[in-house]
């Protein structure tokens, strides 16, 4: 298992949201404005941008850990992989919210969390590894609360990101799946 390379970028990635944070507590709602505002040209900014911005210190610590972890697993796969579901569902997911969700800036990492959650599970059902699903069942069990949330509707929090998100994730765990009957032959 590689560990070193995974923890530098889990850090890097913490580390631009603790300082991008940093700035929208010392200007308040500086950066939540370049998060998604649907159907309007501004808030196309928001797709590429809303995963690195939070609305809080609460919304950022929320979704802090979860990100790290699931970022960790996926990154066992390889920086290359990791870079492509995070962009795939960065892109496609951001765009959905921008074409559907209600009105109101969205942003967060929840997207990415949700995400990576989808790619997790998604691609334990395509590789048909058993490691994979071991591990898809695991973070199933430890994110049920995160699963139960994509039933209901909360105020303040964006439905419509994390609906897309792990949609994204798992539209990525079918793509991009890792086969490793494949890798051995």
């Amino acid at each position: 298992m590689h560990i070193k390379q995974p923890i530098r970028v889990i850090l890097a990635l913490l580390g631009i949201l603790f300082v991008v944070q940093l700035v929208n507590t010392f200007y308040p709602g500086s950066m939540s404005r370049f998060g998604i505002f649907p159907r309007t040209i501004e808030g196309l900014w928001g797709i590429p941008l809303a995963p690195w911005i939070h609305h809080n210190w609460h919304h950022l610590f929320s979704n802090a850990a979860p990100l790290a972890i699931l970022a960790f697993i996926v990154l066992q796969q390889g920086i290359k992989r990791f870079v492509l579901v995070y962009l795939s569902v960065s892109v496609f997911a951001g765009t959905a919210v921008w074409l559907f969700a209600s009105q109101g800036y969205h942003a967060g990492a929840s997207t990415m969390v949700f995400g990576l959650f989808g790619y997790i599970v998604s691609n334990a059902l395509f590789s048909r590894n058993i490691f994979n699903i071991i591990l898809a069942t695991i973070v199933c069990f430890l994110y049920a609360s995160a699963i139960m949330s994509l039933l209901k509707l909360t105020p303040g929090i964006s439905w419509s990101s994390h609906f897309f998100g792990a949609l994204m994730g798992l539209i990525a765990g079918r793509v991009f799946h890792t086969n490793s009957r494949a890798k051995t032959s």
